[in-house]
C-alpha cells in the first residue's frame, strides 16, 4: 500500500468563485446567459394550452449560482438577470405586472433556498455529503418552491395570466420548480465540485464512465426516437434507467448520479414530445413529474451516501498508509490473537521484519511460534497465557526470533486482553517492535562502559601505586629479615628448632600478606564482564581499606570503621563495588589535604535502613563540596581537580544503578562531605 497524498473531498479547499473582479463579471454574465437560455427552454416546455411550464430552469440556475458565489455578489446577480428576464418575457407576451412579479418570485425562491442552505449548513461547517443533500432537497427542492409557488400563482391568477384554478396552478408551478431544482441544480453543483476536487481518472475508471454514458444515451435515443415508450409505458423507461442510475450513484457519486438524472429527464421530455395529441395532458405530466421526484430524491441521496463512503475510504486508506509508513519506519508490527480459534492476525510488516512475505507464514499462533528462538518460547508463552487469563494486566517482554537468513532478531512484544463487544469474545491485541539495533547498541555501550570502568580502576591503581608498593614492600622486608635470621639460627649448634619454626611461621604470614595485596590488586586490575554474586558489604569495604592502608598513613588520615554487626547481604559484582568505595575513599583523602593532620578523619559506616536496604556512608573532614559543582557532581567531566577527568563519580553512579541502587552526596553541617550508596538486599538472604 502506498501513501495517498490526495486530499479527501471534504478536506480539500474549495476554490472560491470568483477570485477576481474580472472573474466576478464573467460569473455574472454567465449566470444571466444561463437564466436566459433556461427561460427559453421553460417557455418551450409549457403544458398544452397553458402558460405554465413543465420545467422552469431559470430558478434552478439562479439557485445554483447563489450556492456557488459569495453572498456579497447576490445583489449584483439579481440585477444581472433582470435584463435577461425582460428579454425573454416581452417576446413571450408576458404582461408587465406578471413579468416583474415573476422576476421577484424567481429571485426570491433562489435566495430563500440558498440562504437557508448557507445559514443552516455552510455556516455550521457541515461537510457530510448526505446531510448537505438532505438540506438541499428540503430547502431547494421543497420548501422554497412550496412557499414561492403561492406568490407565483397569486400573480398569475390576479393578472389573468392563467385560466387554471388556484390549486391546479399551484400544483403545476410547484412540480415545475421542484423538478427543475432536482434535475438541473445537481449537475451544476456536481460539476463545480468536480472542478474543485479534480483528479485525473484512471483508464479503467474512464472506460467505465464511457460505457455508462453510452448505455444511458442509447436508452434515451430509443425513448425519444424509437417510439417504444408511450404514455402508459413511460414507467418502463424509468425502470430501464433505474439500474444505471444506481450504477452512476454508487460508482460516480453525486456527479454521475446528477448527470444521469438529467439524461433521464431529457429522455422523458423527448418521449413526451412524441406522444400523439391529447395524450400528454396536465394530469399525466404531473404524474410523471411526481414519479420523477420519487426516483430522483433517493438516487441523489444514495449518491451522497456513496460520496461520503468514498471520502471515508480515502481517509481510512490515507490513515492506514500513514500508519503503515510510520510502522515501517519504526519497525513495528501489529498482531491480534483469538484464543478460541487460535487465529493470529499478523500485520504483513511484522512478517517482513523476519524476512518473510505475508503469504509465507499462515495466520496461526502455532505457525508463528515456529519462528521463535527455542530458548525463549517457554518464557513468552506463559506470560501470554497469564495475560489472557487476567493474572497480569498487560504483556511486555523482549525475546529473540529467527530471521529467514538465520540471524537472530530481538523483538519487544507488548499486548493486552481486550473484550470485543460485537461478538462477546476476549482476544489479545498488541505490537511487536524490532529492538535488534537497540540491543546491539546496548551491548556496545555496555562493553564501552566496562572498558571505561576498567580504565578508571587502572588510573586509581596508578594513583595508589606508592601505597600499594609500600604494602607489598613491608611483608617482603619482613620475609628477607626472617630468612636472614633463619640462616643464622641454622649455624648455631645445637639448632633451636622451636625458634626456627617461629621464624618460618613469620615468613609464611608475611608471604600470605603480600599475596593478599597482590591478589586484591590483580582483581581490581582484572578486565572482564561483571560477575554478580552474594556479597557481604563489610568484607568488601575492609578489603578496600586494607589496600589503601599505606595511603592513609602517608596522608595522615585516621580511619574509623562503624560497621553494623548484622547486615543484609547484597548481590553484585565485588570488583565494581570495591571500585565505588575506593573512589569515595580517595576523593575523601584528596578533600582533606588542606585539613590539619590532627583533624583528618575518614569515617566509614554501614547499616541497614528501615526498608532493609544496605547503606554505606563515607564521611570526611575536608573542605566539602564546592557550590559551583554540587548540582552536577555526578555528571561526566564534572571535576575541580586540575588533573582529573571527572569520570569517577559518574561511573560510580552507573555502577550503583546497575546494582539497582543509587548514590548521593551532601555537605556535613560540622564540615566536610558525606558520600552515600544504597543497595537492595539479596531477595533470599536472611538477616
Amino acid at each position: 500500500m502506498t501513501v495517498d497524498t490526495v486530499i479527501p473531498a471534504a478536506e480539500r479547499p474549495v476554490r472560491q468563485l470568483p477570485q477576481s473582479t474580472a472573474a466576478a463579471l464573467i460569473v455574472l454574465v454567465a449566470t444571466s446567459a444561463g437564466y436566459y437560455v433556461g427561460a427559453q427552454i421553460g417557455f418551450e416546455l409549457r403544458f398544452p394550452n397553458s402558460p405554465h411550464s413543465i420545467l422552469w430552469p431559470p430558478n434552478a440556475i439562479l439557485l445554483a449560482a447563489f450556492m456557488l458565489m459569495p453572498v456579497k455578489l447576490w445583489a449584483w446577480c439579481v440585477i444581472a438577470v433582470l435584463p435577461a428576464h425582460i428579454a425573454i418575457s416581452l417576446p413571450a407576451g408576458v404582461p408587465l405586472i406578471p413579468m416583474f412579479g415573476f422576476y421577484v418570485t424567481n429571485t426570491s425562491q433562489a435566495i430563500l433556498g440558498a440562504g437557508l442552505f448557507r445559514f443552516l449548513v455552510v455556516r455550521r461547517g457541515i461537510e457530510t455529503a448526505h446531510i448537505r443533500m438532505i438540506a438541499f432537497i428540503a430547502f431547494g427542492v421543497f420548501l422554497a418552491p412550496i412557499l414561492l409557488s403561492f406568490a407565483d400563482v397569486a400573480i398569475a391568477i390576479g393578472s389573468g395570466w392563467t385560466t387554471n384554478t388556484y390549486w391546479q396552478a399551484w400544483l403545476l408551478r410547484f412540480f415545475s420548480n421542484a423538478a427543475s431544482a432536482a434535475i438541473i441544480l445537481p449537475p451544476i453543483l456536481g460539476t463545480a465540485l468536480a472542478y474543485a476536487t479534480w483528479r485525473k481518472p484512471t483508464p479503467k475508471r474512464l472506460a467505465e464512465g464511457l460505457l455508462l454514458s453510452v448505455v444511458l444515451i442509447g436508452i434515451a435515443a430509443i425513448a425519444i426516437f424509437g417510439g417504444v415508450f408511450q404514455a402508459n409505458g413511460l414507467p418502463l423507461l424509468f425502470c430501464a434507467y433505474l439500474p444505471f442510475l444506481l450504477w452512476a450513484a454508487i460508482r460516480f457519486t453525486r456527479v454521475g448520479a446528477s448527470w444521469a438524472m438529467l439524461g433521464l429527464a431529457a429522455a422523458t421530455m423527448g418521449n413526451i414530445a412524441h406522444w400523439p395529441n391529447g395524450i400528454a395532458g396536465q394530469n399525466e405530466i404531473l404524474t410523471q413529474q411526481a414519479i420523477f421526484l420519487l426516483i430522483a430524491i433517493p438516487v441523489l441521496y444514495l449518491s451522497a451516501l456513496s460520496s461520503d463512503l468514498a471520502r471515508y475510504l480515502r481517509q481510512i486508506n490515507t490513515a492506514s498508509a500513514r500508519h503503515d509508513l510510520a510502522a515501517k519506519a519504526a519497525s513495528i508490527g501489529v498482531w491480534e490473537w483469538h484464543p478460541t480459534t487460535d487465529g493470529l492476525y499478523l500485520h504483513p510488516h511484522l512478517k517482513n521484519l523476519l524476512g518473510y512475505l505475508d503469504s509465507d507464514i499462515p495466520n496461526r499462533r502455532t505457525q508463528w511460534l515456529k519462528h521463535y528462538h527455542p530458548e525463549d518460547i517457554d518464557t513468552v508463552t506463559p506470560l501470554v497465557e497469564a495475560c489472557m487469563r487476567g493474572d497480569i494486566p498487560s504483556l511486555e517482554v523482549e525475546h529473540r526470533m529467527v530471521h529467514r537468513d538465520g540471524s537472530i532478531r530481538w523483538l519487544l512484544t507488548r499486548g493486552a486482553r481486550m473484550h470485543d463487544d460485537s461478538d462477546g469474545i476476549d482476544k489479545m491485541v498488541g505490537t511487536c517492535v524490532d529492538v535488534t539495533e537497540r540491543k546491539r547498541i546496548e551491548e556496545e555501550l555496555s562493553t564501552l562502559r566496562n572498558e571505561l570502568t576498567h580504565l578508571t580502576r587502572v588510573r586509581m591503581m596508578g594513583e595508589l601505586s606508592g601505597a600499594v608498593a609500600h604494602e607489598i614492600n613491608q611483608p617482603l622486608a619482613a620475609i628477607l629479615s626472617n630468612s636472614q635470621a633463619a640462616q643464622l639460627l641454622l649455624q648455631d649448634e645445637p639448632i633451636d628448632v622451636a625458634e626456627l619454626d617461629q621464624v618460618q611461621e613469620e615468613i609464611a604470614e608475611s608471604a600470605k600478606r603480600a599475596g593478599d595485596v597482590i591478589h586484591g590488586l590483580r582483581d581490581l586490575l582484572r578486565k572482564g564482564e561483571p560477575t554478580f554474586q552474594t556479597i557481604e558489604i563489610n568484607h568488601v569495604i575492609s578489603e578496600v581499606l586494607d589496600l589503601a592502608h599505606s595511603d592513609f598513613v602517608s596522608h595522615q588520615v585516621a580511619v574509623v570503621r562503624n560497621f553494623a554487626e548484622r547486615i543484609r547481604v547484597v548481590r553484585g559484582d565485588r570488583i565494581q563495588l570495591q571500585q565505588v568505595i575506593l573512589n569515595f575513599v580517595m576523593n575523601a583523602c584528596e578533600a582533606m589535604k588542606n585539613t590539619p593532620s590532627s583533624a583528618r578523619t575518614l569515617t566509614v559506616t554501614t547499616r541497614t535502613n528501615d526498608d532493609q536496604w544496605v547503606q554505606v556512608s563515607i564521611e570526611d573532614t575536608g573542605s566539602g563540596i564546592a557550590p559551583e559543582i554540587e548540582a552536577r557532581l555526578f555528571e561526566p567531566f564534572a571535576t575541580t581537580k586540575k588533573s582529573g577527568l571527572g569520570l569517577g563519580l559518574s561511573i560510580c553512579r552507573s555502577i550503583a544503578a546497575a546494582h539497582g541502587g543509587r548514590q548521593w552526596a551532601e555537605n556535613r553541617p560540622e564540615g566536610g562531605a558525606a558520600f552515600h550508596i544504597i543497595l537492595p538486599p539479596f531477595a533470599t538472604s536472611q538477616n
